[in-house]
């Protein structure tokens, strides 16, 4: 039930020092300047101790001369520590077992390495089934301790520690507000001693209704950076307050406490059994195998006295086989290693043992060992669980939101899919994953994303057309469902192309189609496999989770691309809007003057456009002004810019072109136009022609200039006659 994180993972790095002597207001000042709930005492870079908000509460503090006293007199001692190798579910266990909120993360050499909290734990757990299965109320059962606004601190002080809580509402007129040890911290840092609750109190008290699910509570605490929140009835009146640590008390005990009831009650019938074991053998045999865990009973030597067939499946050999004999022959191998000496550690411990263990399969089990004494007799039991689609799930889950999460803040759409790929692979060792997309006619592959696949490999798959024969994504696309290949070298789908999986190692291929809603293809989610193997049974659920991701990325992408289109493309011509070729032109126009290099601007109006549109129609008065989009596209560069500004006139950027250049390239446009046609009404050819102006960038212009010169220069050629190009002088 707990994350399988490691305290590495998510502890927080940057510690907050000070030495034994530095005085208490000083500690707290530091405490609220970094935002954190904790500061270590180190003396000879040896940590001694640490204080917490809890702390805060404790000690007297009437004048500002107690802030003064050096923080050693209230530290905790001594610090408690934690590897960064190890898991969150031990951090956890540690946090309840002890009743502490930090722990000191310390590498093998002694390094510290930095602080995992209660409040870290709690954000990465996994157990979102168990949050939700579980209410707010079936946690919060205290009623809040309520204090008025102008309570003085001191009253404050003291309740909270009488009451042993760490956080009381404030209540003022209708308002309520909170204050938690770390607003103590902050009153100690400014020497506000004398202040009443108010001043001090966050408000409004955020809420949360008795009847919401725990995760509920779980995310706000997340999103709002708080460790409490006030608890509603139906009627909106408050009624407990739910802490940051009930979750963590839940998520940990919660199934340790139903299975620990379940076991000590599995003991009662051992005892019983001694009793009447003839007459009962069959009914325990019958209720253990019954159980959804597996059950072991050793006694003090090690020897298997009950095995149930959910253990000795976990175990991996027959129950009859491991009666009589000792744990060390048979006790599987996990991550772990060997299972411990349980019965020597929880004689000298006193309280049981829980863990989590991954099978050589991949399985993994929640484990709990727990002695008991029968008759004199003391007795091991183990019980475990296999959480293996518990686990699978959340980290799916987990995964899911980090995509999600990627596409939402607008990451570009290969960041996305790489993501997808390397987290499908961390749900499946041994597979590449490559997300391979379509052209825009849906026939032909025109890029591969697959981090972990070689660019060589990648760039073979572009230009593959789909079809029925055409490798695994081809066919998949092709067929309109998964395609899998078990043996590539074999595979007609590859004829042609065995050499190329060959090279890159690759022996067999699992792929998925991708689909919009709209049953529109957009490429396939191919798996890569260095040798033919199974599909295991939780694998189809992670092909369809990342497929379903990459199609909503996918999709969302080819979206938001055209909303970029529609807002700077012209519908009409294809051309840049006015807007969008202005903010490209002034872009232009300073790499021009950064560089100092040439830049003209042509501006061009269609010869007697009105007559076109009156004798033809507006319809043909469109196709009149596309056919000039495409002669202009056609009779420029790649790098120019060009756009329609509006009606009948359109404008172009020539960067590097200086006077001569842009004389040639608007008598090109010219006499390109001059020779097309339009079919007009009843299909007769229309001829039309252009005007063009010309201007040469000069030092000082600005883009409206440059088309203000133009385009008097485009009006001198049309009062000359039309069809014809002018150049603006320096004058105009």
């Amino acid at each position: 039930m707990k994350g399988d994180y490691l305290v590495a993972e998510v502890m927080q790095r940057e510690l907050l020092e000070c030495a034994p002597h530095t005085p208490v207001a000083t500690a707290a000042a530091r405490m609220r300047a970094a935002g954190c709930g904790s500061i270590l005492i180190v003396e000879n870079d040896l940590p001694c101790g640490i204080w917490t908000a809890s702390d805060a509460l404790s000690g007297t503090f009437n004048s500002v001369a107690d802030l003064q006293q050096p923080v050693r007199a209230l530290m905790s001692a001594p610090v408690r520590q934690i590897s960064p190798e190890a898991t969150l579910g031990e951090a956890a266990q540690r946090f309840q077992r002890e009743g502490i909120r930090h722990l000191l993360v310390v590498d093998e050499n002694g390094q510290r390495c930095g602080m995992v909290t209660q409040t870290d734990v709690v954000r990465h757990q996994a157990a979102a089934s168990c949050l939700t299965a579980r209410d707010v109320a079936s946690v919060a059962r205290r009623r809040p301790v309520i204090v008025t606004a102008d309570r003085p601190l001191a009253e404050v002080r003291a309740e909270l520690r009488q009451q042993g809580i760490d956080a009381l509402v404030v209540c003022d007129d209708e308002r309520m507000g909170i204050i938690t040890g770390s607003d103590i911290v902050g009153a100690l840092a400014d020497a506000q001693l004398d202040i009443a609750a108010g001043a001090i109190a966050h408000f409004p008290l955020l809420t949360i209704r008795q009847d919401e699910p725990l995760f509920a509570a779980r995310r706000i605490f997340a999103r709002q950076g708080i460790r409490h929140l006030g608890v509603t009835d139906a009627h909106g009146s408050l009624v407990s307050l739910l802490a940051f640590s009930d979750i963590l008390d839940v998520i940990e005990s919660d199934y340790v406490r139903d299975l620990l009831a379940e076991i000590e009650w599995q003991a009662q019938q051992v005892k019983e059994g001694q009793r009447q074991l003839v007459h009962q053998t069959g009914l325990t045999e019958a209720i253990l195998n019954a159980l959804p865990i597996g059950v072991q009973v050793r006694n003090a030597i090690g020897e298997y006295l009950i095995v149930n067939e959910q253990a000795a499946e976990f175990l991996g050999r027959p129950a009859a086989d491991l009666l009589g004999q000792r744990d060390e022959a048979s006790a599987p191998a996990t991550d772990g290693g060997e299972w411990p000496d349980a019965a020597a550690r929880l004689a000298s411990e006193h309280h049981p043992f829980v863990r989590e263990q991954v099978l050589p399969d991949g399985r993994i089990l929640l484990a709990h060992q727990h002695q008991v004494e029968v008759d004199g007799a003391a007795l091991l039991i183990d019980a475990a669980m296999d959480v293996t689609d518990w686990k699978r799930a959340d980290a799916l889950m987990v995964s899911e939101h980090r995509i999600l999460e990627l596409i939402a803040v607008g990451e570009p759409l290969s960041v996305i899919l790489s993501e997808i790929c390397q987290q499908t692979e961390r749900h499946m060792p041994g597979a590449s994953c490559a997300i391979e997309l379509l052209d825009g006619d849906g026939v032909t592959f025109r890029d591969a994303v697959a981090p972990s696949l070689s660019d060589e490999f990648r760039s073979q798959r572009i230009g593959l057309a789909v079809g029925p024969t055409a490798e695994a994504a081809g066919a998949a696309v092709y067929l309109g469902h998964p395609v899998r290949v078990d043996d590539i070298a074999s595979s007609p789908l590859w004829a042609g192309r065995h050499a190329c999986a060959a090279q890159n190692g690759m022996q067999a291929c699992w792929s998925t189609p991708l689909f919009s809603a709209g049953r529109r293809a957009l490429g396939a989610f191919s798996l890569y496999f260095h040798a033919p193997r199974p599909e295991l049974p939780h694998e189809q659920t992670v092909v369809t989770h990342a497929a379903r991701l990459a199609t909503v990325a996918i999709e969302h992408y080819r979206h938001l691309s055209e909303l970029r289109r529609l807002a700077t493309t012209d519908p009409l011509t294809n051309l840049n809007t006015r807007a969008h070729f202005l903010a490209q032109a002034e872009a232009e126009l300073a790499r021009t003057v950064r560089f100092e290099r040439a830049l003209a601007v042509l501006m061009i109006d269609l010869d007697h456009f009105k007559r076109v549109n009156d004798s033809n129609g507006h319809a043909v008065g469109d196709e009149a002004l596309r056919l000039f989009a495409r002669v202009f596209a056609d009779e420029t560069r790649s790098v120019d810019l060009l756009g329609r500004i509006g009606g009948e006139e359109f404008a172009a950027v020539l960067p590097e072109t200086g006077e001569e250049g842009a004389q040639e390239a608007a008598e090109r446009i010219r006499r390109a136009v001059e020779a097309v046609r339009c079919v007009g009404a009843g299909h007769a050819p229309i001829a039309f022609t252009v005007s063009i102006g010309i201007a040469i960038h000069h030092a000082g212009d600005s883009i409206d200039t440059l088309l203000a010169r133009a385009d008097r220069a485009l009006y001198r050629a049309k009062d000359a006659g039309r069809n014809r190009c002018a150049l603006a002088s320096v004058d105009d």
